[in-house]
């Protein structure tokens, strides 16, 4: 099963980059992710998705919770 294509604004877990919290743009951010914890780090789609960005997991995980946890293979 494949999610339908959805844009993301992802963020960068400062003191530990490689971590990402992703959060589809039509929902709101979480109040853990805050400026001082967390970076904006662009905007990931799920046609062209970051390294380590699953998009059928980002899917059920804002379902479930509102936001998607993964690692950056680049960081």
């Amino acid at each position: 099963m494949q999610a339908r294509s959805a844009a993301y604004n992802v963020f960068r877990r400062k003191r530990k980059p490689a971590l990402r919290c992703a959060v589809r743009q039509d929902r709101p951010v979480p109040t853990f992710v805050n400026g001082e914890t967390w970076d904006f780090g662009g905007v990931a789609t799920t046609t062209e998705p970051p390294p380590g960005f699953q998009p059928e997991a980002a899917s059920e995980a804002m379902r479930l919770t509102g936001y998607y946890l993964f690692h950056d293979l680049r960081a």
